[in-house]
């Protein structure tokens, strides 16, 4: 065992320090959660009214005596078709490693 004595107040107050950090990093991740949810919320409505938009501007561009066909040749998505996926790139060379990539300075 250890002679040292332990201060009461300065043991409370190491506490006290302690759970204050915790509750506040609690408190800091919930304020940000709502934050990203209320953000999520926000895309989703803009995401619904460009849909609601784009189904509009297709049935007008039908209205006014465009196909399906056609209007699919101009590069143009119908409504609820997916969006084409990206193709990516492969390189072909490998990376050069970091010694040859950067030559250093000799004098």
């Amino acid at each position: 065992m250890s002679d040292a004595q332990v201060n009461p107040e300065d043991a409370a107050a190491a506490a006290r320090r302690l759970l204050e950090a915790e509750f506040e990093a609690k408190v800091t991740a919930v304020r940000e959660l709502a934050d990203a949810a209320n953000d999520a919320e926000a895309k989703e409505r803009e995401a619904a009214e460009a849909r609601e938009r784009h189904s509009r501007a297709w049935d007008a561009a039908m209205k006014a005596g465009w196909s399906d066909k056609e209007l699919r040749q101009t590069g143009a998505r119908a409504p609820g078709a997916a969006a084409p996926k990206r193709r990516r790139r492969s390189s072909t060379t490998p990376a050069q490693p970091a010694e040859q990539a950067t030559p250093e300075y000799q004098h």
